[in-house]
Parts: structure tokens; sequence; C-alpha cells
């Protein structure tokens, strides 16, 4: 096997932080790559049945999903797109959306925003949050 030279940052989710932005919130964080320590930040979002993101928009950032597990869909400026496994879709700046589970199960979202916008430190702020059975399976790939 050949040895990576060039791999500045490493890690495994079971290693990283889970926060919520509020203690009320269904959806939780796993946060992979630091927005303070990279000029971007890339998280694992993960929504309980119900659970959605508010509208939002980035006025300079630039936001892409990728579906990992689950169902739900997107809205960008009213228009929607269902989303399953596999799914991945691009917010540019300046553009409302949100993401919804619509699904009988948790949905798992790879979200990378690029720059930052201080989402990291938004979700630093709220509660420390954890990982249960199902979001390690999940996330390990056993689903």
């Amino acid at each position: 096997m050949m040895m990576l030279t060039t791999v500045t940052h490493t890690g495994h989710f079971e290693n990283c932080p889970v926060h919520k932005i509020s203690a009320r919130d269904s959806n939780k964080f796993v946060i992979l790559c630091d927005g303070e320590k990279f000029p971007f930040v890339s998280v694992v979002e993960i929504f309980d049945v119900g659970g959605k993101t508010p509208p939002n928009e980035h006025s300079v950032a630039y936001e892409y999903f990728y579906v990992i597990a689950g169902e739900g869909k997107a809205t960008v400026d009213g228009g929607t797109i269902p989303i399953r496994p596999g799914s991945y879709f691009v917010v540019y700046p300046g553009h409302t959306h949100e993401v919804e589970n619509t699904g009988s199960g948790r949905l798992y979202v790879l979200t990378t925003m690029v720059p930052d916008e201080k989402f990291t430190a938004l979700i630093r702020s709220g509660p420390e949050a954890s990982l249960d059975d199902e979001d390690l399976r999940v996330l390990r790939g056993a689903y």
C-alpha cells in the first residue's frame, strides 16, 4: 500500500465534535472539517424524522449537499426537488434554500460550504450532541 505524504488533515467521524445549533433543534451536525481551520466547513447533518433547516441564504458561500441516506426534499427559491441517497445539489450565494426530511427514518446529508461564513462558529455555539447506534450504523456504511 502506498502511503500518502501530502495529507495535512485526516480523521474519522467518530472522533469529530457533534452539536446542535440550539437545544430545541432536531438536526445535529458532525463537524468533519472545521471552517475555523480551513476556508470551508464540511459536516454531516443528521435530520430526525420531520426535521428541516429554516429557510436561509448565504451572501458569498456556495453550499454543496450530498445525500448519504434517507429521503427528503430540497427547496431553493421556491422550487422543490426530491432527494434520496446519491442525490446532490449546489446552492449558489444569494439563494434562499432549505432541506427537509420527508422520509420515515433519519436523513443524512454531507454538506460543504465554501467559504465558511461563520457557519462553524454557529454550530459550535450550540449544545453538544451525540451519535446513537443508528447514526453509527449509517455513517459506517452498514445500513
